[in-house]
């Protein structure tokens, strides 16, 4: 896997989502899968595949 729990990710296309790395999934579609935990609205968590999402360096975390 490209990330490792904790780490902080966003969405790179389409709607906006940026948090941490809470889980992992798989199946026979997305082999590696993450589940980020947003950074703005605390306990709300969604799935993306690998290729959904990039690194977050050196931004401080987002507000509400």
């Amino acid at each position: 896997m490209k990330y490792s729990l904790g780490q902080r990710v966003r969405k790179i296309k389409g709607s906006q989502w940026q948090g941490q790395i809470v889980g992992f999934y798989s199946t026979d579609l997305t082999p590696s899968g993450y589940a980020v935990e947003s950074e703005v609205h605390k306990g709300s968590v969604q799935i993306y595949p690998e290729n959904a999402l990039e690194l977050v360096v050196g931004v401080a975390a987002l507000e509400e």
